[in-house]
């Protein structure tokens, strides 16, 4: 059996993080899907939501933990919305991180755990499921050194991606949707097809992603 160990990614030396070899395995910490954005849409009043997710990768596969909430107004003026707490897990396959060129990108995702009601005090605990395909580039900021011989070049990332979800009844987002979701740069969007209320959803914003 082999033994653990700290080391360095050759590849990402520079500006990599850590990792540690576990019987043959690079282990990463990571905090894939860390964000904060605020989002509305039509009869939707705007939405701030943050999502942490430290975990591990180990090769196309993430795990960890999930805190996750959304608050907006209520009727009366007051606050209102939602933490999620839980564990999550995502499969993610495609062309790799790509800077400049477009790839193809795909992703299995699932989560486990218990959302409140804030201001209700009401919990609930459920599981969702999402999958997604598409096509995008993560962008560059300015780099030391000479990536991919565009030197200093600051392009912005971009994807769009269709996607099917679906939240159990005490999940943080309950019910079957079917959609598209784009990203560029900052400014996100979503249409979806919701199955249980056979009505259509739209959502537009601005994310930062934590974890870049």
């Amino acid at each position: 059996m082999q033994g653990m160990s700290f080391k360095s990614s050759p590849v990402k030396q520079s500006y990599g993080p850590q990792y540690v070899d576990i019987g043959g395995k690079e282990v990463y910490p990571s905090l894939k899907g860390s964000k904060m954005s605020i989002s509305g849409g039509k009869g939707i009043k705007p939405l701030s939501t943050f999502t942490l997710a430290p975990g591990i990768s180990v090769g196309k596969f993430n795990f960890g933990g999930k805190y996750k909430g959304g608050t907006t107004k209520s009727k009366t003026g007051g606050p209102t919305g939602k933490l999620f707490t839980g564990g999550t897990a995502t499969f993610s396959t495609g062309s790799g991180d790509r800077v400049y060129t477009p790839g193809f990108k795909g992703s299995i995702s699932g989560e486990y755990g218990t959302t409140k009601q804030l201001g209700k005090g009401k919990k609930t605990t459920g599981y969702s499921g999402r999958v997604s395909l598409g096509i995008g580039r993560s962008g560059s900021g300015i780099y030391q050194g000479c990536p991919g011989g565009k030197c200093g070049e600051n392009l912005l990332g971009y994807n769009i991606k269709a996607f099917g979800e679906h939240g159990s009844k005490g999940s943080y987002n309950p019910g079957t949707r079917v959609g598209l979701s784009g990203r560029v740069g900052p400014v996100i969007g979503e249409g979806s097809y919701n199955i249980k209320t056979k009505k259509p959803e739209f959502k537009v914003g601005v994310t930062i992603p934590i974890n870049k």
